[in-house]
C-alpha cells in the first residue's frame, strides 16, 4: 500500500474512533431483522406464502415428483429419453444415492418442513403482539395451516425414504427420518440422526391431530383463499394417516367424518374427466388442491413460477405436417405400455403389419374402427382416456390447430404402443406455448381417495358389505352411472373380476379401483410400499426402455442422497444402497 493510502486510512480509522458510540450504532428502520420482522400479521402471511409455495420447487411438484419420482418407481412412466443413465435406473427400481433429481427432491421437501418451522417460531414469537380477537384468531388459524404442511412434508420424507412402513405391527423401530422441530440457525443443529419410523409417523399424526383442533369447522371462500387447508383436508389427511400405519379404528372414524359431515361429493363424469387439465377447479371433490397458473415470466422448475413444469416431462406427441412425431415440449416419458392392458385396452396396434416408420398414413384403419367401439360401448375402463392420450384417435391443439396424438418421438420399436399422458397436461396449447409453467391445478388429496380408504378400513374391520358399496361408488362414476344406486358395472364381490388379467388386480377390485381412480397421481407407489406389491409389480412390468427391472426388497425406500451422507455425520443410508 502506497504511504498516502495507509495515512488517509489511518485518519479514517481515528475519526471512527473518535465519534460517539450512539452515532455509529445506527439501525436501519427499513431493513428487516429479527427485531423487527415478523411486525405485523401480514409478515405472517407473508411466511405461510412461502410454505405453501415450497410444494412446487423444482424437487417436487414444480418438476420432478411425478415423471422422475412417482411415475418411474410404481411404472406408470416408461423413457422415451435415454440420456440420464440414473433416470433409467429410477425406472429399474435401482435408484442411487448420487441421482440428482432424488437430491432435488430431498432438499425441498426439508426447504418444506424448514419453513414451516420458521413460521411456527415466528407465530409464537408474534403471539404476544396480537392484541385483536380478530389477530389471534388469524394466526391461530396459520399455526393450524403450518402444522399441517409440516406433516404433509414429512409424510413424503417417511414414504419416500423410511426404511419400512408399520405392517401388522411390524416396521416401526426400522430407520425413518430426523425429527426436526426449530428452525435450524448452526451447522450443529442440522446433525440430527435419524428417528424410528413409529417416531416419524407419531410425529406426523400429532402435527395434524394440533391441526384438527385449530381448523376444525374452516373453510375457505375467497378467491385468494381456495388453496388453504380446511379442516376436511386435515380429517382426511388424518384418517390417510391413521390407514398408512394400520390404525383401523381411528382411520375408520376419521375418513366417516369427511364423508358423512363435509358436504364433499364425487363429481360427475364429464367433470372428472377435465378436472385434472385445468378446468372445474375446486370442485365437490376436491379436500386439497395446489393452485397454479400459467406463467409466461418464469418456466414452472423454478420457485419464481407461479407454475409447474411437469408437463415439460410428460408432454404429448403429435403428428407434424410431414406425417411424422413431434415434440410438445422435452417429451421424455410415456405411459408404461402394460399400463393400457390393465386398464382393459387389448385392441391391438396402431399401425399396420411390417410399419418401419411411425408415419401417420401407416395407421390401420381397423384398429380406429375398433378403439372407438371401445371408448364408445365401455368395454374398456373410461379412466384410460381420462389418464392418457391415444395416438391417431386423440388430438391436441398447437398453435391453434388441432393435431392428432402421435406414435410417441423416439420411441423406434414400432411395435410398442407409445400413447402419451393426459393427467396434468395442457389441452388447448403445447406445453411450450405456455413456457413449460403448465397452470393446470393438482389434486393433492380429493373423495375419491377418501372412499377407497374407507372401503379398505371397513374391508379390515369386518364391514365388506359396506367396503364393496363405497369401491362400487367410485366404479360407477368412472362408468357415468349414478354414484349411490346400484349399476350394471357393480362388483358382486371383494374378488370380483375386474379390467385387470394379471395377478396382482385381477380379482382384487379395492387395488385395481385405487390403481385405475388415481392413475398418474403419485399414490400407488405408496401403495405398493404399504401392501408389499414391488416383487409381483417389477414380475408383471418385466422391463423399461433402458433395461430389465432389478428388483430388491430393500428397493422400497430410497437411498439417502450422498451430499446428506455426505454433510451430516449422523445420518445412516438405508441397507441395501
Amino acid at each position: 500500500m502506497k504511504p498516502f493510502l495507509k495515512l488517509t486510512l489511518f485518519a479514517a480509522l481515528l475519526g471512527l474512533a473518535g465519534c460517539k458510540e450512539d452515532f455509529i450504532d445506527v439501525t436501519n428502520p427499513g431493513a428487516l431483522s429479527t427485531d423487527n420482522y415478523p411486525g405485523s400479521v401480514t409478515d405472517l402471511e407473508q411466511l405461510l406464502t412461502g410454505v405453501y409455495g415450497t410444494q412446487h420447487t423444482a424437487g417436487l411438484f414444480g418438476h420432478n415428483i411425478y415423471g422422475k419420482a412417482y411415475y418411474m418407481w410404481d411404472h406408470t412412466a416408461d423413457l422415451s429419453w435415454q440420456g440420464t443413465p440414473t433416470w433409467i435406473q429410477l425406472g429399474q427400481n435401482n435408484s442411487q444415492p448420487n441421482d440428482g433429481f432424488l437430491s432435488e427432491t430431498w432438499r425441498d421437501t426439508w426447504k418444506g418442513v424448514q419453513r414451516a418451522n420458521t413460521l411456527l417460531v415466528n407465530i409464537e414469537k408474534y403471539r404476544p403482539k396480537a392484541i385483536s380477537q380478530t389477530d389471534k384468531a388469524a394466526i391461530d388459524l396459520m399455526k393450524g395451516q403450518a402444522l399441517f404442511l409440516r406433516a404433509w412434508y414429512y409424510q413424503y420424507l417417511i414414504t419416500i425414504w423410511g426404511e419400512a412402513m408399520i405392517i401388522d405391527g411390524q416396521g416401526g423401530d426400522k430407520l425413518g427420518v430426523p425429527i426436526i422441530t426449530e428452525a435450524s440457525t448452526s451447522l450443529d443443529q442440522t446433525q440430527v440422526e435419524r428417528a424410528t419410523v413409529k417416531q416419524v409417523w407419531d410425529f406426523i399424526i400429532s402435527d395434524l391431530k394440533a391441526a384438527e383442533t385449530l381448523l376444525a369447522g374452516k373453510t375457505w371462500t375467497g378467491a385468494n383463499d381456495k388453496h388453504k387447508i380446511s379442516g376436511w383436508a386435515v380429517k382426511a389427511a388424518l384418517g390417510k394417516a391413521y390407514v398408512y400405519t394400520q390404525d383401523w379404528t381411528n382411520a375408520k372414524t376419521s375418513l366417516a367424518d369427511v364423508i358423512t359431515n363435509s358436504g364433499k361429493s364425487l363429481v360427475s363424469f364429464d367433470v372428472y374427466k377435465t378436472m385434472f387439465n385445468g378446468k372445474n377447479e375446486f370442485n365437490s371433490e376436491s379436500l386439497l388442491e395446489m393452485n397454479l397458473n400459467v406463467d409466461m415470466t418464469a418456466r414452472g422448475n423454478t420457485e419464481l413460477s407461479m407454475g409447474s413444469s411437469i408437463g415439460m416431462v410428460l408432454a404429448p406427441t403429435y403428428v407434424n405436417d410431414n406425417n411424422l412425431p413431434a415434440a410438445s415440449a422435452w417429451s421424455n416419458v410415456f405411459p408404461h405400455a402394460k399400463n393400457l392392458a390393465r386398464f382393459g385396452f387389448n385392441e391391438g396396434h396402431y399401425f399396420k403389419a411390417g410399419t418401419t416408420q411411425p408415419l401417420a398414413t401407416n395407421v390401420d384403419p381397423a384398429y380406429i374402427t375398433r378403439s372407438v367401439l371401445a371408448r364408445q360401448n365401455k368395454t374398456v375402463d373410461p379412466r384410460l382416456w381420462v389418464a392418457c392420450w391415444q395416438p391417431y384417435v386423440d388430438s391436441m391443439t398447437v398453435g391453434g390447430r388441432k393435431r392428432p396424438i402421435s406414435h410417441f418421438l423416439d420411441i423406434s420399436e414400432m411395435d410398442m404402443e407409445a400413447w402419451s399422458f393426459r393427467k396434468y397436461l395442457t389441452v388447448d396449447a403445447s406445453e411450450t406455448e405456455v413456457n413449460m409453467a403448465n397452470g393446470n391445478n393438482i389434486l393433492l388429496l380429493r373423495l375419491a381417495d377418501v372412499y377407497l380408504l374407507y372401503a379398505e378400513t371397513l374391508m379390515r374391520t369386518g364391514d365388506n358389505a359396506t367396503a364393496l358399496e363405497y369401491v362400487n361408488k367410485v366404479k360407477r362414476r368412472a362408468y357415468g352411472y349414478p354414484v349411490n344406486t346400484a349399476s350394471p358395472v357393480d362388483y358382486k364381490s371383494l374378488t370380483d373380476a375386474t379390467k385387470a388379467t394379471d395377478a396382482v388386480l385381477k380379482s382384487d377390485p379395492l387395488k385395481y379401483e385405487r390403481w385405475a381412480e388415481l392413475f398418474g397421481e403419485g399414490h400407488w407407489w405408496i401403495d405398493v410400499r404399504r401392501w408389499q406389491l414391488g416383487a409381483q409389480e417389477a414380475a408383471y412390468y418385466q422391463r423399461i426402455r433402458g433395461g430389465t427391472i432389478q428388483w430388491e426388497a430393500t428397493d422400497y425406500a430410497q437411498p439417502i442422497p450422498i451430499d446428506e451422507i455426505n454433510s451430516n455425520i449422523n445420518m445412516k443410508q438405508n441397507p441395501g444402497y
